[in-house]
């Protein structure tokens, strides 16, 4: 374009030259003498530059809207390449989109898997555990002694009867009947938990880890979930490993004032540790009489095992389903 210019302005400079110089040649130098003469002058020179001008300025816009038209298609091709461009981009974008779809959907089934991998994990490792303490219960309930005459002997002294049955020694679970019978009996109709803690006195360290590791295989399983479902079906196996003499001696560990062992109570009513118990109201002395040896236990002993809301309704209870006690709520217009 530059270059065009410039052999432009020399033809028109060549052009003017020529016209001057012919103008000289034929006419000379010299001002016109008349006003006509001027206007001679001026129609020779517009007649013979205007039309050379006039031929180099159209071919100079003749070669502009060329190279702007060059330009229009270079930049309509660069247009086209760009959508290209954008389309492509695009393209790939939503490729990169469905590839990041796919892997946030493996990465959210990889999670899930190991989620259900963890809690299998978990479970088989409370399992492990809990079935390791059912054994240690086992064990520890078989190593449990005792010998009523030898008891007898040691708070005789603090007792209103003077002999009891003859009873040799047991052990495991017998030795639980043993101390039930034992402390029913020497209790002679007092008041039944005075006794037991007579008898714990001389006797609890022999039992005390027993209740200890029950407490703890219960607070396990309370601490290990949160399934309400989940938790009863490990609480259910656990209480089928008690014997009712066993429940019996757990009731009246708990109601052990001294012992304070209200941690272990909540426990045994979350998961109704006593529904298996045969419980039977007296009417006429607003009792409880519980199993086939007879322990009688005071209303608010047996309350104390069940939870009321503002309006003295039941809300929970250590004895469950228990056909008895619910016959006995009923009647008592406990029940929501």
């Amino acid at each position: 374009m530059k270059k065009l210019i410039i052999v432009i302005c020399i033809a028109a400079t060549i052009a003017a030259s020529i016209a001057i110089g012919v103008f000289i040649s034929h006419f000379g130098l010299g001002f016109a003498s008349n006003i006509g003469n001027w206007g001679a002058v001026g129609d020779f020179f517009g007649g013979v530059l205007n039309p050379t001008f006039a031929l180099l300025s159209l071919i100079l816009i003749a070669y502009t809207l060329m190279q702007n038209k060059k330009a229009l298609e270079q930049s309509e091709k660069a247009i086209e390449q760009g959508t290209k461009a954008i389309e492509q981009n695009e393209t790939a974008l939503r490729v990169s989109n469905e590839e990041l779809t796919l892997t946030r959907n493996e990465l959210a089934n990889s999670s899930e898997a190991l989620k259900e991998q963890a809690k299998l994990l978990a479970i088989q490792s409370f399992e492990t555990t809990f079935f390791n303490m059912l054994e240690l219960h086992s064990k520890t309930l078989d190593k449990i002694r005792f010998n009523a005459n030898s008891c007898f002997s040691k708070i005789s002294s603090q007792l209103e009867i003077s002999s009891i049955k003859s009873q040799g020694e047991c052990h495991g679970a017998e030795a639980f009947s043993s101390i039930v019978r034992f402390i029913n009996e020497i209790s002679d109709e007092g008041n039944i938990i005075d006794y037991f803690e007579l008898f714990y006195t001389y006797e609890g360290k022999d039992i005390n880890i027993y209740f200890r590791n029950l407490y703890q295989a219960f607070k396990m399983i309370d601490d290990a979930f949160s399934n309400p479902k989940t938790e009863i079906k490990y609480s259910n196996l656990l209480r089928a490993q008690l014997s009712d003499e066993e429940l019996v001696l757990i009731l009246l560990y708990c109601l052990n004032p001294r012992l304070n062992e209200e941690a272990f109570k909540k426990l045994i009513i979350k998961y109704a540790l006593f529904e298996p118990l045969d419980i039977v109201f007296i009417k006429s002395s607003s009792d409880f009489k519980i199993g086939s040896i007879g322990i009688i236990l005071s209303t608010n002993e047996i309350h104390s095992y069940m939870e009321f809301n503002e309006q003295n309704k039941l809300i929970n209870s250590a004895f469950g389903s228990n056909s008895k006690m619910y016959s006995y709520c009923f009647d008592q217009k406990l029940l929501r």
